[in-house]
């Protein structure tokens, strides 16, 4: 146990003092810090990565528990990790040893336990194509639990875990994923595509798309180990057919995806930037001269409540020019 800020523990570098913090391995520290907390009368939260969260300035008066098990292990096509190891890093080794299903996931930030809350995807992937369970510790229930890929009711960017009535209810200890081996990659998004026709690769191999990748984000994102962020800040939205068409007679450059329901996912980045946004400064917060979807902390200095109210004031203008309205991707924590 020991004390720590939520500054120190997110990629958004922001949010304040925290009064206990646990990082913990085995399932005896996971009861162990859930006691101290219910003895205590304590609130709980539970931290992974923290990359995709924006957590408020103020200081949080009780129990933070990150899991810290970074193990993964092989069985076949199979692969069973820790929930505290870093996301790459799990791609990094499927990819060497040829397992197919999560190439295009390359360089997402964060840790492999909030990877199934937040349903990450990228390039046409997302998570829940090769997950096949997880093990979690049920706070409520103070027993450990399983979960398949149906009780997870996984969405676009949503989950179970993410359900007003489960959040902050379950710490995820490990994730299991099944993978194809050798198996061709998957390249279905035109920038990745064009990216692999630039370099002559006609029959591009695991590892070649997941540079592409990792080359297509470096250009595109900042490195939230350099510069604050939490990657996508907004959800691409989804609308109907109607309303793309309506669109599209104003807009006939719009990128707005078919999906296999008959609605449509627009990109927020595009909505962003012409509405004018992209690179523009909010006290010490920033929408990022790369990439209009990411809101910045370029010197450090910024504060939640800033990030915060730079987010509102785009979603606002959006809205107001174009008709839909944004939502955040990034969890708001501790705000009133």
């Amino acid at each position: 146990m020991g004390t720590k800020t939520f500054r120190e523990l997110t990629t958004f570098r922001v949010g304040g003092k925290i009064e206990h913090f646990f990082e913990v391995k085995t399932e005896k520290e996971v009861v162990g810090a859930v006691a101290f907390a219910k003895k205590n009368k304590l609130p709980i939260f539970i931290i992974g990565g923290g990359s995709d969260i924006l957590v408020s300035d103020n200081d949080f008066k009780g129990v933070v528990i990150k899991y810290g098990g970074k193990k993964i292990s092989f069985k076949g096509n199979f692969v069973t990790v820790e929930a505290g190891a870093v996301w790459d890093r799990l791609v990094e080794e499927t990819v060497n040893g040829g397992l197919q299903g999560i190439e295009c996931l390359s360089g997402i930030p964060g840790s492999v336990g909030g990877a199934p809350i937040q349903n990450i995807g990228a390039y046409g992937q997302e998570l829940k194509d090769t997950f096949v369970g997880l093990s979690a510790f049920d706070i409520e229930k103070e027993k450990f639990v399983t979960f398949n890929k149906t009780d997870c009711q996984f969405g676009y960017r949503e989950s179970f875990f993410k359900k007003p009535e489960s959040w902050q209810k379950f710490i995820v200890t490990d994730v299991t994923f099944g993978l194809k081996k050798d198996a061709p990659p998957a390249v279905k998004y035109d920038s990745l595509k064009n990216y692999l026709a630039e370099k002559n690769l006609d029959n591009p191999s695991l590892t070649d798309v997941r540079e592409a990748v990792l080359k297509i984000r470096e250009a595109k994102f900042e490195n939230p180990k350099e510069v604050g962020n939490a990657g996508s800040f907004f959800k691409n939205p989804i609308i109907d057919e109607g309303k793309t068409k309506l669109l599209k007679r104003k807009y006939a450059d719009i990128p707005c995806r078919p999906q296999p329901d008959g609605n449509y996912k627009c990109s927020a980045g595009w909505l962003i930037e012409q509405a004018g946004w992209k690179g523009k400064k909010y006290h010490g917060a920033q929408v990022s001269p790369r990439h209009a979807l990411v809101l910045i902390n370029p010197e450090g200095k910024a504060t939640a409540e800033e990030v915060k109210e730079l987010a509102e004031e785009i979603s606002e203008d959006v809205f107001n020019k174009f008709g839909i309205k944004l939502e955040p991707e990034v969890q708001y924590i501790g705000f009133e």
